[in-house]
């Protein structure tokens, strides 16, 4: 039986969808390089769901996950310019670009709409107030909220410009994944990302409980401040998929990777 929580986020996929639809090594400075390790949880289990690895350097982001194997690269925007996402599907060798733009104006829209629906999760995710707490001598952070709750273990942030870019990719992926996912609004990550940056913390473990579904989410990331010769290897390897990879837009993109993932809940 579909939990009340899967239909708001059937609801959002939709919403989304059709909104998406109409729209139709040159190594630089050590203080540009980030690398986080990532791996989400149900609950307190031991087999983590998803793991990727994220490495930033000479201003761009490059993302990598693990099952399914795709690539995201992140361009951030500059006054002159919008941002840009560039999602890789290895399997297909294909690629198709979306600009922060057209991210933000979409995820205006979902928050207008979330705002005036009667499901009160919606609503909250349109526009989220949390009760939060910081303890300087632990190191953790709580946002408390009838129903939803962030418990954050952290650690200061070794530089404050990383902790800035991290915090400016964090914002955009989470409007991204709401977005290719049909999830809630992002408004609570986005409170999460500010109170971060603001305490000037990094979050090595983050556990979400949303009142209403039966899990929690916890995820962990091991941060490292310099990339290895391994995460070089692997970016010139993106970097070369991107120049070979053919362009395809978003719809034919999407419609293959979600024809895909169906195939794939078939036959587990």
């Amino acid at each position: 039986m579909r939990t009340r929580l899967q239909t708001v986020f059937s609801i959002c996929c939709l919403f989304l969808l059709s909104l998406f639809l109409m729209g139709a090594y040159a190594p630089q400075a050590r203080s540009q390089e980030l690398r986080i390790e990532t791996d989400v949880y149900e609950g307190d289990e031991q087999e983590s769901k998803s793991h990727n690895v994220t490495l930033f350097e000479s201003g761009t982001v490059y993302d990598f996950v693990e099952k399914p194997a795709r690539i995201t690269v992140f361009r951030p925007p500059t006054q002159s310019r919008p941002g840009q996402f560039i999602l890789l599907d290895t399997e297909t060798q294909r690629r198709t670009e979306v600009s922060t733009d057209r991210i933000e104006g979409l995820m205006d829209k979902l928050s207008i709409w979330a705002a005036k629906h009667k499901d009160p999760m919606l609503q909250f995710s349109a526009k989220p107030e949390f009760e939060e707490t910081y303890d300087e001598q632990s190191g953790v952070l709580t946002l408390k909220h009838p129903m939803w709750d962030y418990a954050v273990a952290t650690i200061p942030a070794e530089n404050i410009e990383r902790l800035a870019s991290y915090r400016e990719f964090a914002d955009w992926y989470s409007r991204l994944s709401t977005m290719l996912d049909g999830t809630l609004p992002p408004g609570p990550r986005l409170k999460l990302n500010a109170a971060l940056e603001k305490h000037e913390v990094m979050p090595v473990e983050i556990r979400r409980t949303i009142k209403s579904a039966s899990t929690q989410l916890r995820a962990t990331h091991l941060f490292s401040w310099r990339l290895s010769r391994e995460d070089h290897a692997r970016l010139e390897a993106a970097r070369e998929q991107l120049t070979r990879f053919e362009k395809v837009k978003n719809k034919d993109f999407l419609a293959e990777r979600v024809e895909r993932n169906v195939v794939r809940g078939q036959s587990e």
